[in-house]
């Protein structure tokens, strides 16, 4: 008798928590409605989400939830476009479901880096801020050996409390009174240096010999993966605490932060001659070739080659031309994932226990980039130095209303197009003269895009294997700037081998 009235009052609640039917959809509304409804709604959708949090005990985005959202996402779209912040007010459900994000994540993308990244401290801070208690004095100190910052800063905080790091602290270096702000601020930029130190063998330069990538034969050294995971704290930890570091990282490791999917396009940095192969094999018929691919291959460590399928029975599966796109996908994951797959989890579980994986999503690679290394100062005197132009005539005006352009621009605009041009915004020691290209140094080069009469106006090119910017002959300094301000915001984020 007791697990039936049981039963029947489950069901009876389980009935009276059924979502509610929809409003008609947003067309069929007038702003002014849309003004009215869209807070009591979102909130009725939040409350409905702790009913069904409380009934069933979950700490995920309820089932229920997620059907009704989606079912009718295009009026809670139209309300996220009205207002973004109802996310953050509302749905913090919808922030930790994939699914539920992809709805979303074009309107919260089309919003300005700064609001995203003011939204995203907000949040980070909103349980605990790293002040404190308003006249809170206490502050953790942690010592430090400078002669061996890194080992001496993984011991002192990988067995720390990260609530406690999330306070505020300071570190102060053994036998050295100085303490405060300036030493945290200096321990940052030394500890990001040692980061990269090749004798913790971690990370790796990439080809451009400026972003760094984890070590695929880091496995020499027998604690790598507690390095990693403290290096993924040391970076978590220096953006909640707003501490720029001297590091930057390959496109495809700022991806796996974001939790992005990499793809081929990502290996120009890391390695360009392999990403001149694959842009060979992409852009010809292999099928009267005789290569003989199969979907293998050979990868040598410490002097022992090793075969790898790509896929199970890849050995005996030969790569047709139907076949090679799928081909270079697979090689370049096994380049830039699998054989770095356990490093990068053991950095993520560090990286996360500050940064939360749903909250970093809110920004693209170059912005992570921008977050975690500030922008680089980059002198146009010193680019146009240094660059090349080809196929315009002695005198073209587009030449000199380039650099005017150039020189108008922001930083963070002309970091834009560095990374469109080359894959990197950042500038190598040395400044421009020290550009590296597919084989050494290579400068940056315009080259002009020839058209067709009557042709429709095309915009900018790159080629950033060869820091290869491909121009059409402008008709103004104003179209130049329109075209190229299109460029960077709409192709900043991938390229096609072309």
């Amino acid at each position: 008798s007791t697990a039936t009235t049981t039963t029947a009052t489950t069901t009876a609640d389980t009935q009276s928590l059924k979502a509610p039917s929809p409003p008609p959809p947003p067309r069929q509304f007038d702003m002014h409605m849309i003004d009215l409804c869209a807070d009591r709604l979102c909130a009725v959708t939040h409350g409905y989400h702790l009913c069904c949090q409380a009934l069933w005990g979950r700490t995920d985005t309820a089932p229920q939830v997620a059907e009704f959202l989606l079912a009718h996402k295009a009026l809670f779209r139209c309300f996220v476009e009205r207002d973004p912040l109802i996310i953050f007010r509302h749905f913090h459900f919808i922030l930790v479901n994939r699914q539920l994000m992809r709805v979303f994540m074009d309107i919260l993308m089309a919003q300005p880096f700064e609001k995203r990244r003011e939204w995203f401290y907000e949040q980070l801070y909103a349980d605990n801020p790293p002040e404190g208690a308003p006249g809170d004095g206490n502050t953790n100190v942690y010592t430090v050996k400078r002669a061996r910052v890194f080992e001496s800063s993984c011991g002192a905080l990988l067995g720390a409390d990260p609530d406690m790091l999330k306070q505020k602290f300071s570190v102060q270096f053994e036998d050295e009174a100085g303490i405060g702000n300036g030493v945290k601020r200096e321990w940052f930029h030394v500890l990001s240096q040692e980061i990269l130190n090749p004798d913790y063998a971690l990370f790796v330069p990439s080809a451009d010999g400026v972003n760094f990538q984890p070590n695929s034969c880091s496995h020499i050294n027998p604690d790598h993966l507690n390095y990693f995971r403290f290096a993924g704290q040391a970076v978590g930890l220096a953006i909640y605490h707003k501490h720029l570091l001297d590091v930057c990282f390959t496109r495809s490791f700022y991806k796996h932060l974001l939790g992005r999917p990499i793809s081929y396009q990502d290996v120009v940095s890391i390695d360009a001659q392999f990403a001149q192969s694959m842009d060979w094999i992409l852009n010809n018929d292999i099928s009267e070739l005789g290569l003989d691919m199969t979907f293998c291959v050979e990868t040598e460590m410490f002097g022992k080659t090793e075969v790898v399928e790509l896929i199970p029975g890849g050995a005996d599966i030969i790569v047709t031309e139907e076949t090679k796109h799928a081909y270079v996908q697979l090689l370049s994951e096994l380049k830039m994932t699998r054989a770095i797959r356990s490093q990068i989890a053991s950095f993520l579980e560090g990286f996360h226990q500050f940064v939360p994986a749903y909250l970093i999503a809110l920004f693209d690679e170059e912005e992570l980039e921008q977050l975690l290394s500030g922008i680089p100062e980059i002198s146009v005197a010193d680019w146009r130095q240094h660059a090349c132009f080809t196929g315009f005539a002695e005198g073209a005006p587009i030449i000199e209303w380039f650099w005017e352009v150039l020189e108008s621009f922001t930083q963070a605009q002309r970091a834009s197009v560095l990374q469109f041009a080359t894959g990197t915004s950042r500038v190598p020691i040395g400044g421009f003269r020290n550009l590296s290209g597919a084989q050494s140094r290579q400068p940056f080069t315009v080259s002009k895009v020839d058209m067709d009469p009557g042709q429709p106006m095309k915009l900018p090119m790159a080629s950033t294997c060869f820091n290869l910017l491909r121009l059409p002959e402008y008709h103004s300094k104003e179209e130049l700037e329109r075209c190229l301000l299109i460029a960077i915001k709409c192709g900043g984020q991938g390229f096609e081998f072309a």
